[in-house]
């Protein structure tokens, strides 16, 4: 990008080209995130319920068994069910995000073949609807807060900013994962078994604070711990994440969103000849 700019190209960058395609493509941009969500909530019979059904079962498993079985107290931070259900929502858009990633391109073909719309729209579109499905699970946070008698302080306006956060990153994690898979199928299978074990490394069911001082830094090159900490210092605000440890995670989401806005712009020529 500065390579860009100081030869005076800088409206010839992948970064400059990306976000001007979006600019100028959010209109139809807006309509198919909506035929997105339309479609998922006709499909099934339950239709939004789902979308708190997954989230609100995978939270009641993991406390059950991280709280009454196992006991929390070696793990999160009290109470323990609030805890993980501000880890549970947000990790379940980003599972849905990256899955959905995998198959972009797949089932888009037909589409890209006469599509007149920028490639990376179509990534954008999956990541944006996932977002939205984030948002509307929101009201298992809210049930969480009040079984447990929990009000956030004022750094709960930093939420939106973990939120921000996290579709930064995702953005770009879709723009590396989408073309790679559909260039090289089998990296579909490597990418589960990656998020299988993105799962454990991330604070989801347990604090930074459990990881070993002299490693918490190296944790937090998963953009994911920033995310986290920002989601739970509303409520946790001397506990939820070291300051170091944030800006480490703010940097890798930074890099990520670069890197995968260069790797897109070179393969994206031989997803184009192959779809």
């Amino acid at each position: 990008m500065d390579a860009c700019v100081r030869r005076g190209l800088a409206s010839d960058c992948p970064i400059v080209i990306a976000v001007r395609t979006i600019w100028e493509h959010r209109q139809v941009l807006r309509m198919l995130v909506r035929r997105d969500l339309q479609r998922q909530y006709t499909t099934f019979r339950l239709g939004y319920l789902w979308t708190l059904l997954e989230p609100l079962g995978m939270a009641a498993v993991l406390w059950f068994v991280f709280s009454v079985l196992l006991g929390a107290r070696s793990f999160g931070l009290s109470p323990y069910l609030l805890f993980i259900v501000l880890g549970v929502l947000p990790w379940w858009w980003f599972l849905k995000g990256m899955r959905a990633s995998t198959k972009v391109f797949r089932r888009a073909r037909g589409e890209l073949i006469f599509s007149l719309l920028p490639t990376q729209i179509w990534i954008l579109r999956v990541i944006i609807s996932s977002g939205i499905e984030f948002v509307l699970s929101l009201p298992i946070l809210i049930i969480a807060m009040a079984i447990t008698q929990s009000i956030p302080g004022p750094l709960i306006v930093l939420f939106p900013v973990a939120m921000v956060m996290q579709f930064i990153a995702m953005y770009g994690l879709a723009l590396i994962i989408a073309p790679a898979v559909a260039l090289t199928p089998d990296l579909g299978r490597t990418v589960r078994i990656v998020l299988r074990s993105l799962f454990y490394f991330t604070p989801i069911l347990y604090t930074l604070g459990r990881i070993p001082e002299v490693l918490q830094n190296v944790a937090a090159i998963n953009p994911l711990v920033g995310v986290f900490g920002l989601y739970r210092i509303g409520w946790w605000p001397d506990e939820a994440i070291p300051p170091s440890a944030l800006v480490v995670s703010v940097a890798s989401t930074l890099v990520i969103v670069v890197i995968g806005v260069i790797v897109f712009h070179r393969l994206e020529p031989r997803v184009l000849k192959e779809a």
